[in-house]
């Protein structure tokens, strides 16, 4: 049926102010595979891709300039782009005031007196736990925690490189396992100061406190921790990227004047740099000793319900994620270093190009785990990319039907394929009625889940993947195991009998699909070539 060119525009129109494609079908009677097609050859979407502040502004007029009451697709999009500009625009005026601060030299605070800072340390100490405090107030030259997550570390962090700064008169530099994790410890240390009015000053990537020394927080990159020199903190050091470069580049930060050496980790693995210092006391006498399992923590008075979070997880992700047990690689489908050299900071980034989807959901209280992924080329080569990746908890189905929506109409999805298997059936039909030709519902099987593993496999082994250095996504990749079966192999997580385990892993694994290639399965003595 053709269709006149007022139609078109119409369609382009509502499109544009904010409707979904299938919500424009509906409104003028027209097939919703054609609003696809002439969204797809007229490229609509390259007209809402100006990320500027006046260019999102622009969409924002667009949306709210129909005299229809909006739907509940334009609110969350009006709500999702309105972030988008209070974004830009904090970030244009945090630039600004770098500008006008590189412009005159800072001035640091004067230096508190001694009596001021014992008085500052005093207070702070009665408001730490037990285990906190015994840390403090170990004044060993080199230290070494073993940790579980959740017990209150980087807080305390905070805490100690304000006072290494006031107190000790060096330098403090913290250096993570990203970016964003060394802005925890920086968002504590200054919340410290402002607790017990310590002034200081912001300058770049470091905070200038009373008697001029400055705090460092840093991501762990070996090009740019060089050149730094005072008390080194190496912050979740078993999940830093290329740790056993990182050890021999970082540790000269501290090698002069009696300046500190502090490690903090939870496990990873016993054959990375950190789980070599933990397993292996009689090659590293100086450091002094501490572990602190989330046991430990509750005895010692944390309020923490470990029935509930051991209810959240399986056993294994338990015993390393909160009793500071190593994980093993053997049987693993992934090798810890597969994974790690796996690691960008920059991946988890909207682009304005194809993406491919993976949804796994929950078996339990609601938890789904989705991602997104974009199949590009570099020197020459296809690689893939996390660009998008979240979870669910105690969201209904209505709830989790809204949040998918808004990621596809947010992003240029090609193909978003969801769990349908047993609960998560009714959900994925659902989301194909409104999506159809781009969600794609899914059944899991032996025979898929060893084709998908077999696929993740494929991109880590040849490198071609960029995934986030997230913790939570790291031990579910590990998790994965091969285990024989007799119809051939299972390729699934330990798991206790409440919990599905590794739904990032499985999320992942849907979004990926298409970009492994073909893969050879194994079914009762026979090859199968999957997709």
């Amino acid at each position: 049926m053709a269709y006149s060119e007022n139609v078109k525009k119409e369609a382009k129109r509502l499109y544009l102010s904010g409707y979904s494609a299938s919500e424009v079908a509906d409104r003028l009677g027209v097939n919703p595979d054609t609003i696809f097609r002439w969204r797809a050859r007229y490229k609509w979407d390259e007209e809402t891709t100006d990320d500027s502040v006046a260019g999102i502004k622009k969409q924002i007029a667009a949306i709210t300039a129909s005299e229809d009451d909006l739907t509940e697709a334009q609110t969350r999009k009006i709500e999702k782009l309105t972030k988008a500009v209070d974004k830009l625009e904090r970030s244009s005026e945090r630039e600004g005031k770098k500008a006008r601060g590189r412009k005159r030299k800072k001035e640091a605070p004067d230096a508190l007196r001694a009596e001021v800072i014992g008085d500052i340390r005093s207070r702070a100490m009665d408001t730490l736990y037990q285990y906190q405090r015994k840390f403090l107030e170990d004044e060993s030259r080199y230290r070494l925690l073993l940790k579980s997550r959740q017990t209150g570390f980087s807080y305390l962090l905070g805490l100690e490189v304000m006072l290494g700064a006031i107190s000790r008169g060096e330098n403090q530099i913290l250096i993570s396992a990203s970016q964003d994790q060394s802005d925890i410890v920086r968002r504590y240390c200054t919340m410290w100061c402002e607790k017990y009015e310590v002034e200081y000053l912001e300058d770049g990537n470091s905070l200038i406190m009373p008697g001029g020394k400055r705090c460092f927080f840093l991501p762990s990159n070996p090009r740019t921790i060089q050149g730094y020199t005072g008390d080194l903190y190496l912050d979740e050091f078993a999940w830093h990227m290329k740790n056993r470069l990182m050890w021999g580049l970082a540790t000269p930060i501290a090698t002069q004047g009696g300046k500190r050496i502090t490690v903090i980790s939870t496990p990873f693995t016993e054959t990375d740099m950190f789980g070599e210092l933990v397993t292996h006391p009689e090659k590293y006498l100086r450091f002094s000793r501490h572990k602190v399992t989330i046991h430990d923590a509750k005895a010692e008075g944390l309020p923490v319900n470990i029935d509930d979070i051991r209810s959240l997880v399986d056993d294994i992700t338990f015993a390393q994620a909160y009793e500071c047990q190593f994980f093993s690689d053997v049987l693993s489908l992934l090798s810890s270093d597969e994974i790690r050299a796996a690691f960008n900071d920059d991946c988890l980034r909207y682009v304005p190009n194809w993406v491919n989807g993976g949804v796994d959901i929950g078996r339990y209280k609601d938890l789904t785990a989705l991602i997104l992924a974009e199949q590009f080329m570099e020197n020459g080569d296809k690689f893939v990319a996390v660009r998008h990746m979240d979870t669910l908890n105690n969201v209904t189905f209505e709830g989790q039907k809204s949040h998918i929506a808004a990621v596809i109409e947010s992003w240029k999805v090609k193909r978003m394929a969801i769990d349908a298997t047993g609960i998560g059936s009714n959900l994925a039909e659902d989301m194909q009625r409104l999506y159809p030709g781009k969600v794609l519902p899914t059944a899991f099987t032996r025979e898929k889940k060893e084709a998908w593993a077999l696929g993740v496999k494929k991109l880590f082994e040849s490198g071609r993947i960029y995934i986030p250095n997230d913790r939570d996504l790291v031990m579910q990749l590990q998790s994965i195991k091969r285990k024989p079966t007799e119809r051939g192999f299972t390729y699934d997580a330990d798991r206790n009998e409440q919990v599905k385990h590794a739904d990032l892993f499985w999320a992942l694994a849907l979004a990926v699909q298409d970009f492994a290639g073909r893969r050879r399965v194994m079914t009762s003595g026979n090859i199968k070539i999957l997709r």
